[in-house]
This record gives C-alpha cells, structure tokens and sequence, in this order.
C-alpha cells in the first residue's frame, strides 16, 4: 500500500496524520477515541513510496485494537 492511499483510509476514519519528526515519519492521532493516544509508521523515503509490511501491521494491529471504539465513533458521525 502506498502512503498517500494509507492516509486518506486513516483520516477517512476519523484519525489525524501528522507528520513525524524525521522524514517520511507520520504519526497518527484519534480525538474520537478515549484512551488513544498516538501511533506511528514510516512512509520511507521519495514521492508516495510503498509502506513495509512491519507498519502495515502495526496499523492494522491499531484499527482492530480500537474497532469497537471506531465503529461507534463512525455511527456517531453518520447521525450528526
């Protein structure tokens, strides 16, 4: 998965991407979701580079860490 695609996925969710303190760092942020601070992954190096397996997971780890919480988040926005 390219970066960009990645990003618009997350924010389509609610989540915030931040650019991180190194180049090609993001990290991202839930105000939606109590408890949840922060998550980072790399987007490496050049224009839209592939993110490596190893952040994929991580991200994925996060969404279903916290689906319950999104899946509400989500209706939530739906009503509104």
């Amino acid at each position: 998965m390219c970066c960009q695609n990645l990003g618009r996925h997350l924010q389509s969710l609610g989540f915030k991407v931040h650019d991180g303190k190194r180049g090609g760092h993001k990290i991202i942020t839930h105000a939606g979701i109590s408890g949840f601070l922060s998550a980072p992954y790399n987007c490496d190096h050049g224009k839209n580079p592939e993110i490596k397996r190893p952040y994929i997971n991580q991200v994925i780890k996060v969404l279903r860490k916290y689906e319950t919480e999104l899946q509400a988040f989500l209706e939530e926005q739906d009503h509104v």
